[in-house]
C-alpha cells in the first residue's frame, strides 16, 4: 500500500515539488537515466539515487504525525541486491526489525507518541537495472498531546552510519520548512 507519496497532497492540499541536492554532482553520481526509469514505473522520488542520501516527509496535522522515509538502500545496509550470504541476510532482517520500531527513527520531545501502522516496503521488488534498490517505509503516529511537542530527533544517524544527510520536507501547524539533518545537527525544532 503507497499511501505515504500522497500524504502532503492529501493533507494539505497541494503536491509536494521534488527536492534536489548538489551533492549528486559533487560525488560524481550519474543517476538521471536511473531517475527517469523509477519515474516511468511510477515510483515517487525525491531526486536521483544518491548514496548517503536520504529525504523525509512530515507532516502534523492534530494528533496525527505522518513520516515517509525513502533512502538507497546501500545507506542501510552497505549493498542494494538481495541478500545472498548468510552474513547479508541477517544485516536485513535486523533492518527491517529496526525500521518497525518507531524509537529507531524518531524520538518526539516533549509529548507521547504511539506508532499506529508502520509500512515497509519490499525494496527488491522496484530494483532498477542498475542494480540500485530504495527503502521506502511509512510511519503513521498518533501523539497524545501534539501541542506540547517541542523538537523531533532523527535517531538514523546513530543507527546507520552510511547516511550522510537527510533532507527533510515537513508541513507543521506552523507552515511548510525544508532542511538538511546530518549526524551533528539531527533535531528538528516544533514550537
Amino acid at each position: 500500500m503507497r499511501i505515504a507519496p500522497y500524504l502532503f497532497s492529501a493533507v494539505c492540499g497541494f503536491a509536494v515539488m521534488p527536492i534536489t541536492n548538489a551533492h549528486e554532482e559533487s560525488h560524481g553520481h550519474k543517476h538521471h537515466e536511473h531517475h527517469e526509469q523509477h519515474q516511468h514505473e511510477g515510483h515517487r522520488h525525491h531526486g536521483a539515487h544518491v548514496h548517503g542520501m536520504a529525504t523525509l516527509d512530515l507532516v502534523m496535522d492534530g494528533q496525527e504525525l505522518m513520516l515517509h522515509l525513502q533512502s538507497p538502500l546501500m545507506n542501510f545496509l552497505g549493498f542494494e541486491h538481495q541478500p545472498e550470504t548468510e552474513q547479508q541476510k541477517a544485516i536485513y532482517h535486523d533492518m527491517l526489525q529496526q525500521l518497525e520500531m518507531l524509537d529507531v527513527l524518531l524520538t518526539v520531545e516533549g509529548s507521547t507518541c504511539k506508532a499506529e501502522s508502520i509500512e515497509i516496503d519490499e525494496p527488491f521488488d522496484s530494483q532498477g537495472q542498475a542494480g540500485h534498490a530504495d527503502l521506502d517505509v511509512s510511519y503513521f503516529v498518533r501523539c497524545e498531546q501534539p501541542d506540547n511537542i517541542t523538537g523531533l530527533k532523527i535517531n538514523l544517524f546513530d543507527v546507520y552510519n552510511r547516511l550522510e544527510t537527510l533532507q527533510v520536507q515537513m508541513v507543521l501547524p506552523t507552515g511548510q520548512q525544508q532542511l538538511e539533518l546530518n549526524p551533528q545537527r539531527t533535531t528538528i525544532r516544533i514550537n
